[in-house]
């Protein structure tokens, strides 16, 4: 029997009670508030497999605390919560228990699908390469499945994840990215700025009220990459890049872009061809194409997308800008502490952490950067459980659930939304300065 929400809630009631012990949810957290006087924030979760059931934790304490969600972001399995939970409600409502009975019970097992229906290899590998074996054991499992990547380059085809997220988006009246982004821009009733805002008295944002949300400013954003134009792909914003008419498309095939693990999964593909001249402009805009590079037909026949998390696994930086005070923070959630210190014993060492530092090294970029963001980011310490285990036993996403209740709990406590607005001002100060021409003496 599968589990249910209620069964998660109850494993963190004393983190609950703790929070309401503490009057977590009578702080300031945000200057943007609804009429119900919740507070709103965006959202950016990190891409980890399986390990994403901790997000839900996270959230469910956020809500809990009276937080509710604008614009939300993320990769890999980070970015099929974002999707899922931008898609479910409008931001106003609470969504944890139906977003923990769509994710949490979510048949990841069966998105081990093989080549077929009949295929047995690729789980079979799947499930000995979990156990770590000897060399001799792996290469020998390994010849199992090469003919799973030379037909489609994975080990599985990725579709029944595919059928899977469209029958959720559709249960709840989302069948399109018109409808996603109609959804996410319902602006929550009696939408306002906290009465002590400097946002009030002041300019920071060009206006001193709060705009209210607009459907032609994406409030998602899911990362993908396209490794046939070597793009970091942000849908939907990007997709006119890919189809050439976007509110139609499914936003289903987004987030099968954002999780195609390399070799794991079958690349998703999409047949290309160049419209027409705005369409070689768009190249240049939204993917930072060259003119140089747009001559002929410089597209590819068709481009195949991966996992997000090769080229940004903590997409932290999707809605920041330095210029401005926001009226809102983004919080950033992390599945694993910042391990930067690894030996490399071996081949297969070499080449797992090659890719480790490649998809993580533009988050680390971003941050170093930007020290206001540490502010911001809060860290569930995941324990040994494995991303790639789709056979995860209820135990362990019970185990995962608290993990990262007990992170949004101690992030709750330690955020200062009064300082952070304090170090974006000196920020944005110090950038306004530095952009204005310097008058020399001579």
């Amino acid at each position: 029997m599968a589990l249910q929400a209620a069964d998660f809630f109850h494993h963190v009631t004393p983190l609950l009670q703790e929070l309401r012990t503490k009057e977590l949810h009578r702080r300031a957290y945000s200057d943007a508030l609804d009429g119900e006087g919740h507070q709103y924030v965006d959202l950016v979760m990190e891409g980890g497999g399986v390990l994403g059931v901790a997000l839900l934790g996270y959230i469910h304490v956020l809500e809990q605390a009276g937080l509710r969600f604008v614009s939300l972001g993320g990769a890999s399995a980070g970015s099929i919560t974002a999707l899922a939970l931008a898609a479910i409600d409008e931001p106003q409502a609470e969504k944890s228990s139906r977003l923990i009975d769509i994710v949490a019970n979510m048949p990841m097992a069966s998105f081990v699908d093989g080549k077929d229906d009949d295929d047995e290899d690729a789980p079979d590998f799947i499930h000995t390469m979990l156990k770590r074996p000897g060399l001799a054991r792996a290469l020998w499992k390994g010849f199992q499945i090469v003919d799973n990547l030379g037909e489609m380059m994975g080990l599985n085809r990725g579709e029944r994840f595919h059928s899977w997220m469209r029958e959720v988006l559709d249960a709840h009246g989302v069948s399109d990215t018109r409808s996603l982004r109609a959804r996410m821009s319902r602006t929550p009733a009696g939408w306002h700025l906290r009465a002590d805002s400097p946002h009030r008295a002041s300019q920071l944002e060009g206006r001193s009220m709060l705009a209210p949300l607009d459907p032609a400013k994406d409030q998602l954003c899911i990362v993908a990459a396209d490794i046939s134009t070597e793009t970091k792909v942000e849908f939907p914003h990007m997709a006119p890049l890919y189809w050439a008419d976007t509110d139609a498309v499914h936003p289903a095939d987004y987030a099968r872009c954002s999780m195609s693990i390399p070799v794991f999964f079958a690349p998703f593909s999409i047949p290309m061809q160049l419209r027409d001249e705005a369409h070689r402009k768009m190249w240049c805009e939204m993917a930072g194409f060259g003119e140089h590079d747009v001559q002929g037909d410089f597209l590819p026949s068709r481009c195949l997308f991966v996992d997000g998390g090769v080229l940004s696994n903590f997409p932290i930086d999707v809605f920041h800008n330095s210029r401005k005070v926001p009226t809102r923070p983004t919080f950033g959630v992390k599945l694993q502490w910042d391990e930067r210190r690894h030996e490399i014993p071996n081949a297969f060492t070499l080449v797992t952490q090659t890719f480790n530092s490649a998809r993580h090294c533009l988050d680390y970029e971003f941050i170093r950067r930007n020290p206001d963001f540490v502010q911001l980011v809060a860290y569930i310490d995941t324990a040994d459980h494995d991303w790639l285990d789709f056979n995860l036993p209820d135990a362990d996403k019970l185990d995962l659930f608290r993990r990262g209740a007990e992170s949004a709990l101690r992030f709750l406590e330690g955020f200062d939304w009064t300082r952070y607005k304090d170090t974006r001002a000196k920020l944005a100060e110090a950038q306004g300065a530095a952009a204005r021409p310097q008058v020399l003496d001579t």
